[in-house]
């Protein structure tokens, strides 16, 4: 007896039916991949681009604290389009007594975080210091050589200068001229060279360099931030100059009132599918503190 197998023959694929499979996943997959890749690249754009935006903010956070220290005439001793020496107060107080042991000058100082003083003060980096003329209002600087020591409170509160709380007391040579008086405002400085240079940290493109100058010469120089676009610098605000900045300093660096700074951060490598490295233009300004005009 045999059985007759009454079910349909189950029917498969056609080859025209897999060719036409096979080609939807062919689109299908390169399409994918083709948005993968693009989103990639965008991320890495993106990527590049945040780092080149944290080499401009992370630049203004060093200097801006020093450049807004800059003293009006005097403050600036070189100045470039890429390069910049000033001298940046670290103590500021008041003179008590002058011609003290006929070599002297004795200063009360403001409180100083004890760090700071040290670092400021520490392998001969002080330079000088600066007293103001009450009649001028001008800041006269003395250095080569200058020299600063521990002073003797007793000579400002015999004068009845009052000592404020956790201040510093200190001798200061060569003297100040006999035209200061009692009271006559003083500040210890360093001096600081800022210059955009060849970078050794990303080389090919710009960092920011810090040096401090002590009176036997430069000392060793710090690289700040890198790397920088070309178009990285600063310009300057002149007397009679306007809201415009130049970009040349002034044949005189008396007659300087600010700085336009341009902290353009550019990322280290060029992202994939582009032709160029990202970059961040930034502009801000300082402008000097004391100016009359």
């Amino acid at each position: 007896m045999t059985y007759q197998n009454s079910g349909r023959a189950r029917r498969g694929f056609t080859l025209i039916e897999l060719m036409v499979a096979l080609v939807l996943f062919g689109i299908v997959g390169a399409l994918f991949t083709r948005l993968m890749t693009v989103q990639g690249r965008f991320f890495d754009r993106q990527g590049m681009g945040n780092a080149a935006r944290n080499v401009s903010r992370a630049s203004l956070n060093r200097v801006v604290s020093d450049f807004r220290m800059i003293e009006a005439t005097g403050g600036v001793v070189a100045a470039t389009s890429t390069s910049l020496t000033i001298r940046i107060p670290f103590a500021i107080g008041v003179l008590c007594k002058n011609n003290v042991a006929g070599t002297a000058t004795v200063l009360s100082l403001l409180p100083v975080d004890s760090t700071t003083y040290a670092k400021a003060t520490e392998n001969n980096q002080f330079y000088g210091y600066a007293w103001r003329n009450f009649s001028t209002g001008v800041y006269s600087y003395v250095e080569a050589p200058a020299t600063e020591a521990n002073g003797d409170a007793a000579v400002c509160t015999g004068v009845s200068i009052t000592m404020v709380p956790n201040g510093k007391t200190v001798q200061v040579t060569p003297v100040v001229p006999a035209v200061a008086g009692l009271g006559t405002p003083v500040f210890l400085y360093n001096k600081i060279k800022y210059e955009f240079k060849a970078s050794t940290a990303v080389p090919g493109k710009l960092g920011l360099y810090r040096t401090v100058i002590a009176p036997s010469g430069a000392l060793a120089s710090e690289e700040l931030v890198a790397p920088f676009a070309n178009t990285a610098g600063w310009k300057f605000f002149a007397v009679n100059g306007g809201a415009v900045a130049q970009a040349a300093p002034p044949a005189n660096l008396a007659d300087l009132r600010g700085l336009e700074l341009h902290l353009d951060g550019i990322s280290e490598n060029i992202a994939p599918g582009q032709v160029s490295n990202e970059t961040a233009p930034f502009t801000t300004a300082v402008y000097f503190k004391n100016r009359t005009n």
